[in-house]
């Protein structure tokens, strides 16, 4: 038999010890579900740099962004700008960006963000687009000739999160229009047939008629205008030729005239009218023809004011130089992929 006066130790030590593990479990989930706040952070495998040439900003690179710049960032760097902040490391010999946590603002969430970043001796100026919430890079933001790095200029769109299309607009008409027309006559007419005739008629008509209408629509939220393009379909059918005057561009126009086209592909005197006609093919020409047929179309959108294209005319021009400079055929195909997608937005002319 179980002594008592142990039952009575043993039973409050056996409630402290389940206590002060159920403590310790949630100290143990508070640390592993610390942080807070939309971040982007370094996990897939990192795309091709692309050269750029000049001397850009992060305006010309992303249009509507802002710059969170680190100078002579070392082996480890931090920085803040427009509400953001950033953390990282390179490698010892800094020609790699190893790792980084960008954070958005306050209350916002990354809409496009581009990593760029200066290489010395040379001052060589690479881009690292696309690095956005749903394709974060890793293991190697790398220098492609092993420039060290002395800056890196994080450009980045932040805006709040979108939030579930939901109609706003619910005018909510709660008409109570409730007419109660009480009509109560109450009429007594009682003639007493007697020498004495006394006829009390005495109507009482009530009318109650209490109409209350509550009709209280809700105020629409306005929803931000949705970037738009036409694309290379639309800029080369002969009954939308006159929508290129508005652009300061001819059809007979040289890609030449505009783009920095590399000779080896043969296409420096295709007009900008037959460029919207390239069909791509194998190699390093197939892909040029490919970005070249939608840098014409993004090339009018960006140009014509009827359009609210998501790019600058100068951002167009400047991207598609660097991307047929790296004589990198997927390189070419990415940006060609990219202009594409801006250019099926949703076309306002005729």
């Amino acid at each position: 038999m179980v002594n008592t006066a142990t039952q009575r130790v043993a039973i409050p030590f056996l409630r402290a010890l389940i206590l002060l593990t159920l403590l310790a479990a949630i100290a143990l989930l508070t640390v592993l579900g610390g942080g807070s706040g939309p971040a982007l952070a370094v996990e897939k495998v990192a795309p091709a740099p692309v050269f750029v040439p000049g001397n850009p900003t992060c305006a010309d690179l992303l249009p509507g962004s802002t710059e969170l710049k680190v100078e002579s960032p070392g082996t480890s760097f931090s920085g803040t700008a427009g509400g953001a902040s950033v953390t990282g490391t390179l490698n010892s010999s800094q020609t790699t960006i190893t790792s980084f946590t960008l954070t958005a603002p306050t209350g916002q969430v990354f809409t496009d963000v581009v990593v760029f970043v200066k290489g010395g001796p040379g001052g060589n100026q690479y881009s690292f687009p696309n690095v956005s919430d749903d394709e974060l890079t890793s293991s190697g933001l790398t220098t492609p000739a092993g420039e060290q790095i002395s800056h890196i200029s994080f450009c980045f769109i932040a805006a709040a999160p979108t939030p579930t299309p939901t109609p706003t607009n619910t005018p909510t008409p709660t008409p109570t229009n409730t007419p109660t027309n009480t009509l109560t006559p109450t009429a007594t007419n009682t003639p007493t047939n007697t020498p004495t005739s006394t006829p009390s008629n005495t109507p009482t008509n009530t009318p109650t008629s209490t109409p209350t209408a509550t009709n209280t629509p809700q105020a629409a939220t306005p929803t931000p205008t949705p970037f738009e393009g036409c694309t290379p379909g639309y800029w080369k059918q002969p009954q939308h030729l006159d929508s290129w005057a508005p652009t300061g561009f001819s059809p007979n126009q040289t890609l030449e005239s505009v783009f920095d086209v590399p000779d080896s592909f043969g296409l420096d005197n295709v007009s900008l009218l037959d460029a919207l006609s390239l069909q791509g093919g194998p190699g390093l020409r197939g892909a040029a023809e490919v970005l070249l047929r939608e840098a014409v179309a993004a090339l009018l959108n960006s140009a014509h004011p009827d359009v609210d294209y998501p790019r600058s005319t100068s951002a167009v021009i400047t991207a598609v130089n660097a991307a047929l400079a790296s004589g990198n055929r997927a390189t070419i195909l990415n940006l060609a992929a990219a202009l594409d997608a801006d250019n099926n937005l949703g076309c306002p002319l005729n």
